[in-house]
């Protein structure tokens, strides 16, 4: 809203024309989001201790779609209790977010890239990762796309990119109104891209965050379906920054055009669901809107746009002023008055995700994603539902270790550590998780429940790798019984493998427990 009034201001006294008041406003989250961050720096901890990731996945060639890919944008910003706790077993990939471009094919910020931290750990656990590539604004990207020198400029440094950090693939997420036609360039210079980068590095995935709905008749997404690997369709942003009436992000139903309309009518991505739905990724929203209302009922007018708080805030918040649910649009949302003004927020949960990845699976799509992974904090809703919905993936997974970045050959070893699933899950009196270390090590493991408060904490020293289980009886720390309900527990091993002091891993479970 105020983004919005200063941009109104600007072209009332001149400063700025028609288009760049356009490239003003945040079009989108992503974007919104980034500049929020702009002055704030990369978790260290996914850099890691310096130099070139050491470990990576086969490329022979793009992989086979035989499980649905689980896809979650994961921002420089996140902070290092989520990042210690990501459940990489229910992810297939990860697209660090990200590498920022310029209109002249030049790349701007890279945020501190190679991640060799996060770009290791997950491809031990067999998770692709895909290097996200912004620009925002009509002009620079109508500007990098239409001209071949900026184009090939960006080829070969993006190549650059992904080749030194190892990654499996690049997001373009190039975002604007399209009102300067840029859209319709959009097909060819993804297919050049394509062709490019599947000849420079084989395996490699080239993926475009294409926009919910063509509002204004200005994309063939079929055309740009056809011209890379897959889409990941941003499922939301319905709602906005720039809304005149209060009313969810991501609509499953209700209105013109909705999340259902978007999958199957014609006009967006019909076409493409009827005869290629492997290319398409739907994307949900870990995030909501927040406004400061002229009335308490679905869409009041919008007096003040409050922010976009994050999935951990809604769900934490929306029990204490009572969780609503509007059977329009199949959304959730919750009010309450403050300084005598009404306050709605509306956002997505389990309930309105389930129908989401419901109509993903129905219709057959490549697979689900997020903006975006640590949204969610330590809430553990969102993560039984997407086990629930596709499912866990194996642990393992054969991977190529490259040792340090000066030695010539590449050598294949085993995961440091390999975990099992808690058996039996749910489970009344006791439940059991196996798990293998490669080298001696030890065990720090934190039991919390599904508020984030912690239950109970256990440490053992492995003097011999080899096979071991970890049981727990139900008891928290004082020895007391613990309520039914879910529980995460977070395992942490160091573990000794010859040539360096530590390897740290970390893995998360799940568990129910019903008394």
């Amino acid at each position: 809203m105020l983004a919005a009034i200063l941009v109104l201001l600007l072209l009332a006294r001149g400063e700025v024309g028609a288009q760049a008041a356009t490239d003003l406003i945040p079009v989108s989250p992503h974007h919104a989001e980034l500049m929020r961050h702009k002055d704030t720096p990369t978790l260290p901890a996914l850099i890691g201790e310096g130099g070139l990731p050491s470990v990576r996945l086969a490329r022979a060639a793009r992989p086979a779609q035989q499980q649905k890919v689980v896809f979650g944008f994961l921002p420089y910003w996140i902070d290092h209790v989520y990042y210690d706790q990501i459940d990489f077993d229910l992810l297939t990939h990860i697209a660090a977010f990200s590498v920022e471009v310029n209109g002249d094919g030049t790349l701007g910020d890279d945020h501190g890239w190679p991640w060799t931290g996060l770009i290791d750990a997950a491809h031990r656990h067999g998770v692709r990762v895909i290097l996200t590539a912004t620009l925002f604004g009509d002009s620079d990207v109508k500007r990098l796309i239409e001209s071949q020198e900026n184009r090939q400029r960006f080829f070969g440094r993006i190549r650059d990119k992904i080749l030194e950090g190892s990654a499996d693939g690049v997001n373009i997420d190039f975002e604007g109104p399209g009102s300067n036609g840029w859209p319709r360039l959009a097909a060819d210079f993804l297919a050049e891209l394509t062709a490019y980068l599947h000849a420079e590095i084989p395996g490699c995935e080239v993926s475009f965050a294409s926009p919910a709905v063509d509002w204004s008749a200005r994309w063939d997404f079929a055309e740009i379906a056809a011209s890379c690997d897959y889409l990941f369709v941003m499922g939301y942003a319905f709602s906005g920054s720039w809304s005149g009436m209060s009313g969810p992000t991501s609509p499953l139903k209700g209105g013109s055009r909705n999340i259902t309309t978007t999958i199957t009518d014609r006009r967006d991505y019909g076409d493409v669901t009827r005869n290629h739905p492997e290319k398409l990724i739907l994307g949900v929203p870990y995030y909501g809107c927040r406004w400061t209302t002229l009335g308490n009922q679905p869409g009041s007018s919008i007096k003040d746009f409050d922010g976009y708080p994050q999935l951990s805030v809604t769900l934490q918040t929306a029990p204490a002023y009572g969780r609503l649910w509007d059977s329009t649009t199949q959304t959730s949302w919750y009010r309450y008055q403050l300084a005598g003004e009404w306050i709605q927020v509306w956002f997505d949960d389990a309930g309105s995700l389930a129908q989401k990845y419901d109509l993903a699976l129905e219709k057959d799509l490549r697979g689900i994603g997020m903006w975006a992974l640590g949204y969610e904090g330590n809430r553990t809703e969102p993560w039984q539902l997407v086990e629930e919905k596709i499912g866990r993936r194996a642990s393992t997974a054969v991977v190529e270790d490259r040792g340090r970045p000066e030695d010539n050959g590449y050598d294949v070893r085993p995961q440091a550590v390999q975990v099992g699933d808690g058996y039996p899950n749910p489970f009344n009196a006791s439940t059991v998780i196996a798990y293998h270390l490669a080298d001696p090590g030890q065990l720090d493991a934190q039991l919390y429940d599904a508020l984030g408060r912690h239950v109970k904490s256990w440490r053992r020293r492995h003097e011999a790798g080899g096979s071991y289980a970890w049981q727990w009886d139900g008891f928290d720390e004082r020895g007391d019984d613990v309520a039914s309900g879910v529980y995460l527990l977070r395992m942490r091993f160091s573990t000794d493998d010859g040539e360096s002091e530590s390897v740290v891993e970390v893995k998360t479970r799940r568990m129910a427990l019903v008394r």
